[in-house]
């Protein structure tokens, strides 16, 4: 099964990006915007997994998030992969604690590899993706994209707890079911 660990959104943060990013649906341009339903912070894309290893993934993840306590965040800035000039994703990014988010991917980077899983080859930045492009867009599109969302003030989200996803692909687009959550600070799965 293909698989990612990631951090959910609360509905009220999920709307309001919907909200803000919703002008620019509207507009003419080759993107295709990810459903209000499946904005996500992803941590670690797995890729495909039997599933017989998702109890050891959550054993995992039980032990990557020991010494990590709840903890808020505020979304901010965007931008773009690679870059706002030539945009392929286009995302929100994180004003803090990126601190504590990086420690938490780093310590799943440690705890993952000791059980055979690659590491990730790019650094990691913590984002919730809201659009992939799917062609070409006018210059100065993705700029246009970064100052829409650049004057928003998005409310702090409480977190608690982290996810072992299922991505279901079909014609309409993926459907993300969550398979584990295992809450920060050593906590027992509410899933299992």
């Amino acid at each position: 099964m293909r698989s990612f660990i990631g951090i959910g959104l609360p509905p009220e943060c999920r709307m309001a990006i919907a909200r803000v990013v919703s002008p620019l649906r509207a507009k003419e341009v080759p993107v295709s915007w990810v459903p209000e339903r499946n904005l996500h912070l992803t941590l670690k894309f797995l890729g495909e997994i039997p599933p017989a290893r998702t109890d050891e993934l959550a054993g995992l993840m039980t032990e990557a998030a020991r010494d990590i306590s709840p903890f808020e965040f505020r979304m901010g800035d965007a931008g773009g992969f690679p870059t706002l000039r030539a945009p392929r994703v286009l995302w929100i990014g994180f004003r803090e604690p990126l601190e504590l988010v990086g420690k938490l991917h780093q310590n799943m980077e440690n705890t993952l590899s000791g059980a055979g899983f690659p590491r990730d080859e790019r650094p990691f930045h913590p984002h919730v993706t809201v659009g992939r492009v799917k062609g070409r867009v006018a210059r100065g599109w993705g700029e246009t994209y970064a100052s829409a969302i650049s004057g928003v003030t998005f409310d702090t989200v409480y977190v608690t707890s982290y996810r072992l996803y299922e991505s279901r692909l079909s014609p309409s687009g993926a459907n993300y079911q969550v398979l584990r959550e295992v809450p920060f600070g050593g906590g027992t799965d509410s899933t299992a």
